[in-house]
């Protein structure tokens, strides 16, 4: 006679302890997933629909539709231009309303480009376009030189992927928050996805606006300060083991950081308000460098100030390139930098598009045993154009197994 028929009073007890092992195999929750879309993939009815059959068949939680890619619109806007060559939309054709339509009832969030531009050499044709419509807006090199006027030599040697904002313009922050007020006034999307919010490089901005502003308040030219501090000069600084000339311009070049990151939160914080004043719930998320230390030095993205000031609601760090060990280290390190009870939800951005399913697949349970909420895979375009489509990179992100509680800060 097994115990629990010789204890009747024990059965209750047994049963709860058989419930929670089941739930703790069986019930744990599972990273949600999500995947990124770009604006190339949703120019025709044919193409959406395909995107949206696929992230239905598939079980995609959310998608991340990318509406503005070079300061332009992929929906109907009184204040973006239409997209230019060699983007192919037909001008009757609305790609961000058939997307919600066809994709119903999954998420979508919009996903804008923030400071980027602008990619050819050859300008655009738009007037509304913000390069035409003020050049006053547009990024300046330490030289004081527009990055408008960069050849592909240029970029190649600054670093810089083509045209972007000055993060310190208040008539861009102005302009871009009025771009989202019409777009969640207009189309029922869950949230706004930013993307490209930093600078290109450390060696932008000095001879702008925010440079003269540096000079005023502390009587130093940014441009005579030396490269960017990386984690080993910030930890000798912070020791106190630098000589002292070295630590005034490394608390110099601390000074300069601090204020460049502070030019791209100001237009994340003036997004957060519009989003409050929408009338509905609506999610702010970012898409960043995973590589905290650097996003901030070098790029002015303090994207862990964002989460403290409690300004988005989720963090996409994008781990794409690397074998496991890099992609792991970095996914590690997004996860310890949080408190476990933070309330921010963090996908861990998968390059899937230049990996297997396999690679895919170790990279998602590296991500479900730091917590993450959920994996988010770039793109659902470049996998439906593999032969076997996006099947069995979904596949492997559901092997990952459940979500671990995210590990305690060091």
């Amino acid at each position: 006679m097994p115990p629990s028929a010789r204890h009747p009073a024990a059965r209750p007890a047994l049963f709860c302890l058989l419930t929670l092992a089941l739930c703790l195999t069986g019930c744990a929750p599972h990273p949600k997933i999500a995947a990124w879309v770009v604006r190339y993939d949703i120019e025709t009815p044919a193409e959406v629909h395909e995107i949206c059959r696929t992230a239905q068949e598939t079980g995609l939680n959310r998608l991340l539709v990318q509406v503005r890619g070079r300061a332009d619109a992929f929906y109907r806007s009184d204040l973006a231009p239409a997209p230019e060559p060699p983007a192919e939309v037909p001008a009757e054709f609305d790609p961000l309303a058939a997307t919600l339509a066809a994709c119903a009832p999954l998420e979508v969030e919009a996903w804008l480009n923030v400071f980027f531009l602008w990619g050819d050499t050859t300008p655009p044709l738009a007037a509304r376009h913000p390069l035409n419509r003020d050049p006053g807006m547009v990024l300046r090199d330490a030289d004081g030189r527009s990055v408008a006027e960069y050849s592909e030599e240029d970029r190649a040697r600054g670093w810089i992927e083509g045209v972007y904002a000055d993060p310190a313009s208040a008539a861009y922050r102005r302009l871009f928050v009025q771009v989202v007020e019409e777009l969640i006034r207009r189309y029922p999307v869950t949230g706004i996805h930013l993307d490209f919010v930093r600078y290109p490089g450390a060696d932008y901005g000095q001879s702008g606006e925010l440079g003269e502003r540096f000079r005023a308040r502390w009587g130093f030219d940014p441009r005579l300060l030396p490269k960017p501090l990386l984690a080993p000069d910030l930890d000798t600084w912070l020791r106190g083991e630098m000589a002292p000339g070295d630590r005034v311009l490394a608390t110099a070049a601390l000074l300069w950081a601090a204020m460049r990151a502070e030019a791209v939160t100001e237009l994340v914080r003036e997004v957060r308000a519009a989003l409050a004043e929408a009338g509905r719930p609506l999610s702010l998320s970012a898409a960043v460098l995973a590589d905290g230390g650097k996003a901030y030095l070098k790029h002015g993205q303090d994207w862990q100030g964002w989460i403290d000031q409690g300004l988005v609601n989720a963090l996409y760090p994008m781990a794409y390139f690397g074998g496991p060990d890099r992609v792991g280290g970095q996914l590690r390190d997004v996860a310890l930098a949080q408190r476990p009870q933070a309330p921010i939800r963090l996908w861990a951005g998968l390059g899937a598009y230049i990996k297997e399913p396999a690679e895919i697949g170790r990279e998602a349970a590296t991500a479900a045993g730091l917590g993450y909420d959920g994996i988010s895979l770039f793109s659902l375009g470049h996998l439906l154009a593999r032969p076997a489509g996006a099947a069995p990179y979904l596949a492997a992100v559901r092997t990952a197994g459940t979500r671990r509680p995210r590990p305690a800060p060091v």
